[in-house]
């Protein structure tokens, strides 16, 4: 199967913000790149053989929504990392010791009194494995830049801790080939699918 993970538009919010799983709107002109990514994608979602699914928050949901024809599923393990106290905060805002503290152990940490990124993984790799043996040519997956950089590295067996230093950009393309517990890795937070 061909695993597509595509991270939601750029959404309509202050720099600098802290939005993990709070719901915000997205910029006006998102349409722009996704109708470019729907054209490259030429999957027909009607088709059971070809599935999509999303984050339940509104700036993927609205992506999936509009590449699918309507024809995506909501999934709750997709949502981004619960930032707890810090949703809402500029990053600026943050005490730099808190940050510290979750740098120190990024994998296992929650200062934030939210999720840990092990939590995350933990949830987005259940759902994974409940999945990928469904009989599909190709899935595809909208949801947040935590979950594509915990997918990938589980995927790959990279480690968590440097999950971080994946660059996945607004409505960015990584693609895999899944065959059964064979993945290979085709192409990391593109963007390479815009017609110039």
């Amino acid at each position: 199967m061909k695993l597509f993970l595509i991270r939601h538009p750029k959404p309509d919010v202050k720099k600098g913000l802290c939005y993990g799983d709070m719901d915000v709107p997205l910029s006006p002109d998102w349409e722009e790149g996704a109708n470019a990514l729907m054209k490259s994608l030429l999957l027909d979602f009607s088709d059971a053989l070809n599935v999509c699914y999303h984050s339940p928050l509104s700036r993927a949901a609205q992506l999936a929504d509009h590449i699918s024809n309507g024809h995506s599923q909501s999934v709750v393990a997709l949502k981004e990392l619960d930032f707890g106290d810090w949703e809402g905060l500029c990053w600026q805002d943050i005490p730099k010791q808190e940050i510290d503290a979750w740098m120190e152990d990024i994998v296992n940490g929650a200062p934030y009194n939210g999720e840990s990124l092990q939590m995350v993984a933990d949830r987005v790799w259940s759902w994974w494995l409940s999945i990928k043996d469904n009989p599909v040519d190709a899935c595809v997956l909208v949801a947040h830049a935590g979950v594509i950089k915990v997918l990938v590295s589980l995927l790959c067996q990279w480690p968590l801790a440097q999950a971080h230093r994946i660059d996945v950009g607004f409505t960015s393309l990584t693609e895999f080939m899944v065959q059964r517990d064979y993945v290979t890795l085709k192409r990391l937070g593109a963007g390479d699918w815009v017609i110039a």
